[in-house]
């Protein structure tokens, strides 16, 4: 089955040969701000293989304006389907105003913006701002910018529930359940227990399978190398009727610019 992992951090040459010599799918690459993470090397991974495409960063402890003049000559070049904007990490909600111009722009080039969710990662700097995370800011954005689609990445976590029910009440919100298995956290040591939580949400909304990214979070270096996981998580969550749904087409939808690159 062709899949396009809708959520990786494939940053650096090794971390890319890993990937493929695991899987051989697409993927989108979501490069972090210095602050978080630097990845000096993650626009040239992403040029360098016609498998991978950029959702460059919106770093809201920057100047949003001045991100956007840099990227908007570079689009092309660079592959860029989406920008990424990491809440939690850094303080701010999705629909602050300093975020608006960003979906403006993500209107004009066709893009879609991802946010970071809920918790976050055991091993990187973060402002812990959970709250500003919420899908429920999320919400008020997709509503404002009904033509831009918005990724809440991880599901929430840990209120999956309610953020399936927003994914349902809203047509241009999509989710995954990347990063759920990261060495070290209770998920990634109870997998089952960890996906009865995920499928208790989604079964809320089974129609809401049209929704559902494929993503893994894939970036060894920050103990997150689990791929199998995503796989098994799948097929005990959704029929196999829908996998090619999650794994491909809902990826077409949610990125639409990806079309000028996969057919």
């Amino acid at each position: 089955m062709r899949k396009i992992d809708c959520h990786t951090h494939i940053v650096t040459e090794q971390i890319r040969s890993e990937y493929f010599s695991r899987v051989d799918n697409y993927a989108l690459v979501m490069q972090m701000p210095d602050s978080i993470m630097p990845t000096p090397d993650c626009v040239k991974t992403v040029m360098s293989d016609q498998r991978l495409f950029l959702c460059p960063y919106i770093d809201l402890k920057s100047s949003v304006s001045d991100r956007l003049n840099f990227l908007e000559p570079r689009i092309d070049d660079y592959k860029v389907v989406g920008l990424k904007v990491y809440l939690s990490y850094q303080r701010g909600r999705a629909d602050d105003e300093k975020l608006f111009p960003a979906y403006e722009f993500a209107a004009k080039h066709r893009l879609s913006v991802t946010f970071h969710t809920g918790l976050c990662s055991l091993v990187l700097p973060s402002d812990n701002d959970l709250e500003g995370s919420s899908a429920v800011h999320i919400a008020h954005a997709a509503e404002l910018y009904p033509q831009v689609n918005f990724i809440a990445a991880h599901m929430d976590d840990p209120e999956f529930d309610r953020c399936m029910d927003i994914v349902a009440a809203h047509k241009n919100i999509f989710t995954d359940i990347s990063g759920a298995y990261e060495t070290g956290t209770e998920y990634g040591a109870d997998v089952d227990n960890a996906i009865a939580l995920f499928k208790h949400a989604t079964d809320r909304h089974p129609e809401c399978y049209t929704r559902m990214l494929y993503g893994t979070d894939f970036c060894p270096p920050i103990s997150l190398g689990q791929l199998d996981e995503y796989d098994y998580s799948l097929n005990k969550m959704f029929p196999p009727e829908t996998h090619e749904d999650i794994c491909f087409n809902n990826a077409l939808r949610a990125f639409p610019r990806l079309k000028d690159y996969i057919k």
